[in-house]
């Protein structure tokens, strides 16, 4: 089981070459002017951000710049990216919703790996061209029905369970001036919640025993008196303990490459085979080490936590 990681490409407007998820959606609000004066509660967008007005007669007063200071109350709440751009921000629980089919095409430069959070559809296309408009270099078609079948009472009788992330990393990686598509299917609505392209690097060979769980960030009180429990439900992340053999000729490439993405969510893949997809994470790591352990193989450490 080979441990890869998708460093990935920061999507930027030029990069989306188009998207049938509309800008502005419902529930976006209107594109933000600064000569219009807004109510309480009134919705805005501005540089693929929502807001929602914290204040009455809000004029001039731009969220992307807007401070609270202890004499002036701020005047906006962020409230998440727009349907549209919530499937290339940092976060697991912003979701692109869309009809199906969803079809969005990225420019995105040198592009090996591709990952897909969240996804609730039931098949999915990706598509890379040489260039915009060019020839058809790659093409994979994903069905997300992830139900495990080994008899015919499972067959007709074991619960459907659909496939929500999943990775490519075989994607041809020398072609800078590519175009990527992504299509996603269903009867109706479908959605997802991290589109992201990037290049893979190879780690090396993941070892038995890695540890995955979730960190739950709810909150949960108990009245001292009459011992009443309440319940915060909050958003939980994925975190994951790995080992991983390496080739000793490549622990210069390994260090310097975990070095460099400190503090930068990547796509940590502890493996592709079917089934195990929560050693799938989304995340930053929090450490590692590299032991030079035997004379032909080393080993690296890697403790990751998810994004939330």
């Amino acid at each position: 089981m080979s441990f890869e990681i998708i460093v990935p490409t920061q999507i930027t407007d030029a990069m989306l070459a188009s998207s049938s998820v509309p800008e502005p959606s419902t529930g976006d609000g209107t594109l933000w002017i600064s000569t219009t004066t807004y109510a309480v509660d009134a919705l805005v967008y501005i540089n693929h951000r929502r807001y929602q007005s914290a204040i009455a007669n809000n004029l001039n007063r731009n969220p992307l710049t807007d401070v609270a200071t202890p004499t002036v109350p701020a005047a906006w709440v962020y409230l998440g990216p727009t349907n549209r751009w919530a499937a290339f921000d940092d976060e697991i629980g912003t979701i692109s919703t869309g009809t199906a089919p969803m079809t969005i095409v990225l420019r995105p430069g040198l592009t090996s790996g591709l990952a897909l959070f969240e996804i609730n559809a039931s098949s999915a296309r990706v598509t890379m061209r040489d260039v915009p408009g060019g020839t058809i270099i790659y093409q994979r078609d994903l069905s997300l029905d992830g139900s495990i079948i080994d008899s015919f009472y499972d067959w007709f009788f074991a619960p459907y369970e659909r496939l929500r992330d999943v990775v490519l990393t075989d994607l041809p990686g020398s072609f800078a001036q590519n175009e990527l598509t992504v299509e996603l299917f269903g009867a109706d609505q479908v959605s997802i919640g991290v589109l992201l392209p990037g290049m893979t690097q190879r780690i090396g060979e993941t070892q038995q025993g890695a540890s995955v769980g979730i960190v739950d960030y709810s909150r949960v009180t108990r009245d001292p008196t009459f011992g009443k429990v309440t319940i915060q439900k909050r958003a939980y992340s994925k975190r994951g303990t790995f080992a991983i053999m390496c080739d000793p000729r490549d622990m210069n490439r390994i260090y310097r490459t975990l070095a460099d993405i400190r503090s930068t969510p990547c796509v940590f893949i502890a493996t592709r085979d079917y089934g195990y997809e929560p050693l799938l994470i989304y995340g930053i790591y929090r450490d590692f080490a590299l032991e030079v352990e035997y004379l032909t193989k080393h080993l690296c450490s890697i403790q990751v936590e998810g994004m939330t």
